[in-house]
């Protein structure tokens, strides 16, 4: 009787265990997880301004690694203009694009400034300024020095 129990019991176990880790085991359903999905809109938005940063990123380090000495002056030349015109580009598109033109979209979230002490409140009181012993104890007289008999005849 005894064995049947303990089989009784590991299976009750197991089927405890599966009933739990099965929401775990499943495969999620929905294609996007994301609570704001970005609209098309959006999206070309984000890509246009990524394409801005990445080139302001090369000419910025372009500029540093002239600047040091590991691009000569004619690499430099060679390079600079077509990094500058894509820029400009990138620019003028995210100007085109109707999220930023019409402001619907991005825009920042309003920034509310901390408040200030209370009217009766004031300045915080300084800490009391001490003033420094004027001379310092130890320089107010010079140290004496002992009188030593000079050597005379000796008698």
């Amino acid at each position: 009787m005894s064995t049947f129990a303990l089989a009784l019991g590991v299976a009750l176990a197991a089927a405890a265990v599966v009933l739990v880790a099965l929401p775990f085991l499943r495969e999620p359903i929905a294609d996007d997880d994301r609570l704001d999905a970005p609209t098309p809109e959006q999206s070309l938005h984000l890509s246009l301004v990524e394409e801005r940063d990445r080139a302001l990123a090369a000419l910025k380090e372009l500029e540093f690694d002239h600047r040091t000495g590991k691009v000569g002056d004619e690499d430099y030349r060679g390079v600079v203009g077509p990094l500058r015109r894509q820029a400009a580009a990138a620019l003028r598109a995210i100007d085109r694009t109707p999220s930023y033109r019409d402001g619907m979209s991005f825009q920042a979230p309003e920034i509310t400034p901390e408040p200030g002490p209370a009217p009766d409140e004031g300045t915080p009181p300084s800490p009391a300024i001490v003033p420094e012993p004027s001379p310092p104890p130890d320089e107010a007289t010079p140290p004496v020095q002992p009188q030593i008999p000079e050597p005379g005849p000796q008698e």
